[in-house]
């Protein structure tokens, strides 16, 4: 009986360790429980983040969408003022090459019209000159027709005196010729 009360002994303590046992493991499931019980509080709040995440990460997507639709239209459109702008150089370069052909063109207008101008004082001095002896070859015309009016005027008076002289002659040559018959 001593062995059954060993035995009874043992298997009390046996009994008592395996409740301590127990209790110690029903205390590490609790633990274990209330571990489960926050990590699925954990993984609902990181499944909620994870859903705010994912509807964040689709607005950003959207808005990224957006940017880039507004980034390759933005770059489309730099291409094109691009193009107009080296077009605008080309035609500034056209307007420039003009414009200093005008330049060029007027300066040598100006150039023509100074000659002109200086051609145009010359032939004024001509004139002035060509008039000033026109002036004098009148002034010499006028005396010339005074002169010869008075040469007429005397030759007239000499003509008449001629005439009377050859009336005169003519009377003494009868006048001889009667005397001489």
């Amino acid at each position: 009986m001593s062995k059954l009360k060993e035995e009874k002994n043992k298997d009390i303590d046996e009994i008592q360790r395996l409740r301590e046992l127990n209790a110690y493991r029903e205390r590490e499931n609790d633990g274990q429980s209330q571990k489960i019980r926050a990590t699925d509080y954990e993984l609902a709040k990181t499944h909620d983040r994870a859903n705010e995440l994912s509807k964040i990460s689709e607005a950003r997507d959207f808005d990224l969408r957006r940017t880039i639709d507004t980034l390759e239209a933005a770059q489309a459109e730099f291409a094109m003022l691009k193009d107009q702008g080296a077009r605008q150089q080309n035609e500034n370069a056209v307007s420039q090459r003009n414009l200093d052909r005008g330049n060029e063109e007027r300066l040598a207008l100006l150039r023509q019209k100074e000659g002109e101008i200086q051609r145009g004082k010359d032939l004024q001095a001509v004139i002035f000159d060509l008039e000033s002896k026109i002036r004098a070859r009148e002034d010499h015309i006028a005396v010339t027709r005074k002169e010869n009016d008075d040469v007429k005027f005397s030759n007239a008076g000499i003509s008449d005196r001629n005439s009377g002289l050859r009336v005169e002659i003519m009377a003494l040559q009868q006048h001889i010729d009667v005397l001489q018959n």
